[in-house]
């Protein structure tokens, strides 16, 4: 928000992710002038063979399961600091959230692996 003249409208993901209604004004600084790519530290973490695609779920609304592990425990360590901490809920009521422009995919994040499922009794 520091970099953004008095008049500037405050929501540049809002703004970003509807192109069409948030026309650029003519003589506006190029976007890939204000960028920098940065390299993510993005953990990898072990989910059974079968496990669905976490982003495709997380944006049609799908809820984690019951009894699903913490997400948040397992990558509360790779998080910025500005980012939302308490991901199981974001999780569990994905259609109260939106993800970032440039979120990194959930699933680029999962590595699938042949576990052992554990017994029901």
């Amino acid at each position: 928000d520091d970099f953004l003249p008095p008049n500037h409208p405050l929501n540049l993901n809002e703004m970003l992710q509807n192109p069409t209604e948030y026309v650029l004004p003519l003589g506006h600084p190029d976007f890939a002038e204000m960028m920098t790519i940065e390299t993510l530290n993005l953990p990898s973490i072990s989910v059974y063979f079968n496990h669905p695609n976490a982003t495709e779920s997380f944006v049609a609304g799908h809820a984690l399961p019951p009894g699903h592990v913490s997400v948040t425990d397992r990558l509360e360590d790779f998080l910025p600091p500005n980012h939302p901490w308490n991901l199981d809920k974001m999780l569990q009521n994905p259609s109260d959230y939106k993800l970032p422009l440039g979120h990194p995919d959930f699933s680029s994040m999962m590595k699938e692996e042949n576990l052992r499922l554990p017994k029901i009794s």
